[in-house]
């Protein structure tokens, strides 16, 4: 059994420039009777403990002798107020900290050496525990459970404070990687909306691909190209379709190659072979282009028949 099986996960600590009544009031709502002070790279520099900030009793007289102790047992203790006084002032120092691997029978040792309570428990160099001398008892009397012990290696190392749990302290490393998890999770659900997007572009794709067109669809497109004409127009959008109909993406259009007729699939083809069969013999002019580019890339293509005086 080493320090980690035994530690308190769940624990505060603070900095050595922390406000001493806000560590009292810490002390106050954590059962563990310890707050130890860490620097900047989490490192224990010093400990805290009731007997920190109490101010030194005073000596009853000689004449008068002792209090007797029955009357200070449940006597409550005095409101704290630091009156001025630094935490740096008041804390133990140097911390005695132990090793994460630190077996039971030696930090038993320890403890008794330098009379410790409670010990902070060390991973490298950064805190990660607080280790009681009752549990160090317990555990070399036989006497802490199984099911306790695991109970403890399930704790998480630091965890945000709860209703019922006063003592848990989170770190701004760990709201970071909150935030990190937060972004990861939006990620994923994009990277999901993309992929669906993506599956239901190539499903209708496949459709469009297999749909031709029809005589009624067709004279349709007509009817609609005289009405651009007698709006005054010279032109008229006959089909507008994803690019990636075509077999290159759209990429011929966009180019322009002048071979982009031979990339066209499904009802784009069938229009434009309508338009040179039929309409071409006529003085009709037809182009191809790409109308949108979302992403940056071609996005939906459109053939437009013109009637316009071709210029030379």
């Amino acid at each position: 059994m080493i320090a980690r099986d035994l530690m308190n996960s769940d624990f505060p600590y603070v900095t050595a420039d922390a406000d001493l009544d806000f560590v009292a009031k810490l002390l106050a709502d954590c059962g563990l009777g310890a707050v130890p002070v860490v620097d900047d790279d989490l490192t224990p520099i010093g400990i805290v403990t009731r007997s920190n900030l109490e101010e030194p009793r005073l000596q009853s007289p000689p004449d008068l002798g002792a209090i007797p102790a029955f009357l200070l047992r449940d006597r409550p203790k005095p409101a704290f107020h630091a009156n001025g006084r630094a935490l740096r002032e008041v804390m133990t120092t140097p911390a005695i900290s132990i090793p994460d691997v630190a077996k039971i029978p030696d930090i038993a040792r320890i403890m008794e050496s330098h009379s410790l309570k409670r010990i902070p428990v060390v991973e490298g160099h950064k805190i990660i525990g607080l280790l009681l001398r009752k549990e160090v008892t317990e555990a070399m009397a036989g006497g802490f459970a199984a099911m306790a012990l695991e109970a403890h290696r399930r704790q998480p190392l630091i965890s945000i404070p709860q209703e019922s749990d006063r003592c848990a302290v989170a770190t701004a490393s760990e709201f970071r990687e909150l935030v990190a998890a937060h972004e990861r999770q939006l990620e994923e659900e994009r990277a999901e909306r993309r992929r669906t997007a993506l599956e239901l572009r190539d499903q209708r794709i496949r459709e469009l691909a297999s749909q031709r067109l029809t005589e009624a669809q067709w004279r349709e497109m007509l009817e609609q190209a005289r009405r651009s004409a007698s709006a005054g127009l010279t032109e008229h959008l006959l089909i507008r379709f994803p690019s990636q109909l075509c077999v290159d993406g759209g990429r011929a259009i966009n180019a322009p190659d002048p071979n982009w007729p031979a990339t066209l699939r499904g009802e784009p083809a069938d229009v434009f072979q309508r338009w040179r069969n039929e309409l071409h013999p006529r003085g009709f002019r037809i182009a191809a282009q790409i109308v949108d580019f979302p992403e940056g890339l071609p996005g939906d293509a459109a053939l437009f028949l013109m009637w316009s005086a071709a210029r030379n």
